[in-house]
């Protein structure tokens, strides 16, 4: 057939099979088809046969001709330009076309005829990229209407002037720029790429719509402008991989959370999850699929065995106060003050029980274990084989700690101690020392060294987790507590050592000095000219609240370098005191204080 009419680019076989016919016999494409013998779903099908028939009398090459249409792939599966996709990924039970290229069509085409465009076709196509306006998209009127011969299935042209005219403007959507793109061979975001377009498709726009619309959005009522700003939405999410995809993920479900009624994912996620859940295609979604199973997993407190899309969920890793209060059997309202208290969740509203927040799920566990296995503290002097006092001071003091440190020892079961906690104590305890069957002269246990040394038997205890003591005996481990023996001798020695870690005490501090302790006393309240105490003390509080003073080696080694005592003085001029006191006398040098209140005379260096 001469000339030879080849398709224009993005020109449907359709459309350009009516063209020919036109062209060369005047008739329309389906009667055209018929005279040739050639039935119309083989053209839109582009069947391998007639293709080679329409190659060969209409003299445009095969690959030219396949160019106007997908190919089948397989069972419901289409190929096009390198790409595989599911049949829906194309509206064919659906007319689309720009109104105002048909316009154009017909002026510029030599028997007015109209060119279908093949990209109309694809689902995420909405708008025209040479006029800027929405597309038009109508239900077919018929199964006769899937073979688009625009001549016949799109209005006359006074109306489609009409379409034109109150078409809205749009720009057309990063979604649907990254289709056209991808079917011309470029690379998009890596995400999309490594699946099917129409999956790629179909994952940004379940995404927009139930953003843009609510998660329970009704399918059949989004029009097509908000279809195409639904894949905007979604293709900036889907974009970003698993992070963008989470973070919208939590934006559609957080109108639903806020209303603090619990009814699972499904609930949340709506018409997503019924998507994925229930897949009534029976198409495979791609990694969208693994993706919002992860994203709730990860999220939500999902039981074991649950079966999500397809796949049975092995462990839990969230929880949520309701769950983890029944896992446990403890009340929901003290794993809600558990949570707080021990910051496994922040900002808890201890009056509201908040069924979506979750946390993880072996913390929490271990949590509800440690309450369910903890002990009362009036119980522990019986298992800990001690008195009472000494159990509330190894608590008070943080030696054992509670199940909710810090609420003191009078706030409900959060307050007990737990048992793996109270054993590891003892392991610690008796993890040095000489095993003995009696005790050696002069070894007792801590509670009878206490009232010896006059040190709490807390702070006793400490010393020898420390490593403070060298002696330090163990009895048949079946007395616990008191199976520990010390030396009371060598603890009040370690507790009054002249110097430890934080300082000399008063009474070492008024030796180095020179001066007596009630001196000391006397230097640490009272100014020196420049407005500071003369000694700078540290309080060092015991286990039963008692407070120590004690005086850091530099800051009397700073004293002795600002001050001298008469008795220095008169030792290094080879005098004796009373001549040394006279000279200073008589040149008006005045001790710091009254001889009276440190019980020796003390000068300042800088007036000698």
């Amino acid at each position: 057939m001469l000339p030879v009419l080849p398709p224009y680019a993005d020109e449907t076989t359709v459309s350009w099979g009516a063209r020919v016919a036109r062209f060369h016999t005047g008739m329309t494409c389906a009667d055209f088809l018929k005279m040739v013998e050639i039935k119309q779903a083989h053209i839109m099908d582009l069947n391998v046969k007639t293709v080679e028939r329409l190659s060969k009398f209409t003299g445009v090459p095969e690959t030219q001709i396949l160019g106007g249409g997908p190919q089948k792939a397989g069972e419901r599966l289409l190929a096009y330009k390198g790409e595989t996709f599911n049949a829906r990924f194309m509206t064919r039970t659906y007319t689309t076309y720009c109104p105002a290229c048909l316009i154009d069509d017909a002026a510029a085409e030599a028997n007015g005829d109209r060119v279908g465009r093949l990209s109309w076709m694809f689902s995420t196509v909405r708008v025209c990229p040479r006029h800027g306006i929405l597309l038009t998209r109508r239900k077919n009127l018929g199964y006769y209407e899937r073979f688009q011969d625009m001549n016949l299935v799109a209005p006359e042209d006074d109306f489609l002037r009409k379409q034109g005219a109150e078409a809205e403007r749009r720009r057309v959507s990063p979604l649907q720029a990254y289709v056209e793109d991808r079917f011309s061979g470029a690379s998009g975001p890596a995400w999309l790429d490594n699946q099917g377009i129409d999956q790629a498709s179909k994952a940004c726009e379940m995404l927009g719509i139930c953003r843009l619309m609510g998660a329970d959005v009704d399918l059949r009522t989004p029009t097509l402008a908000e279809w195409d700003e639904a894949g905007a939405i979604g293709y900036a999410a889907a974009s970003q991989g698993p992070v963008g995809i989470y973070s919208i993920l939590d934006e559609i479900t957080a109108p639903v959370k806020a209303r603090n009624c619990w009814g699972g994912p499904q609930l949340v996620l709506g018409r997503i999850f019924k998507w994925l859940q229930y897949n009534k295609s029976h198409t495979d979604p791609g990694p969208i699929l693994d993706c919002v199973r992860e994203y709730i997993v990860d999220t939500m407190p999902v039981d074991p065995e649950t079966v999500l899309f397809g796949h049975a969920i092995e462990h839990r890793k969230r929880h949520s106060v309701p769950t983890l209060a029944e896992y446990s059997g403890i009340h929901v309202k003290t794993i809600n003050r558990a949570v707080a208290v021990t910051g496994l969740l922040a900002n808890v509203d201890l009056e509201v029980i908040d069924v979506w927040r979750t946390f993880d799920a072996t913390a929490g566990e271990a949590l509800a274990d440690r309450i369910n296995r903890s002990l009362p503290i009036k119980s522990a002097p019986e298992y800990l084989n001690c008195n009472r006092t000494q159990a509330q001071m190894l608590v008070k003091c943080g030696i054992l700690k509670q199940v909710a440190p810090g609420l003191g020892l009078h706030g409900g079961v959060l307050t007990q101690v737990p048992l793996d906690e109270i054993d590891s104590f003892l392991e610690a305890f008796r993890s040095s020392g000489r095993p003995v069957t009696s005790a050696s002269k002069g070894m007792m246990n801590v509670i009878d060294a206490s009232e010896i040394a006059r040190e709490t038997a807390a702070d006793i205890v400490r010393m020898v987790l420390d490593g403070r003591l060298s002696k330090v005996e163990l009895l048949n481990e079946s007395l616990r507590f008191r199976s520990v023996l010390v030396d009371p001798d060598e603890v009040y020695a370690v507790a009054n050592a002249s110097e430890d870690h934080h300082g000399c005490s008063v009474a070492e501090t008024a030796r180095r000095l020179g001066v007596s302790t009630v001196g000391v006393t006397h230097l640490r309240t009272k100014l020196d000219e420049t407005g500071r105490p003369f000694l700078q003390v540290t309080e060092v509080i015991n286990a039963r609240g008692s407070v120590r003073l004690r005086f850091a080696v530099e800051e009397i080694q700073r004293f002795l370098d600002i001050h001298v005592s008469l008795k220095d003085l008169a030792k290094r001029e080879g005098v004796s005191t009373k001549a040394m006191s006279k000279r200073l006398s008589d040149r008006g040098i005045e001790p710091i204080m009254d001889r009276v209140l440190l019980r020796s005379k003390v000068f300042r260096r800088a007036d000698l």
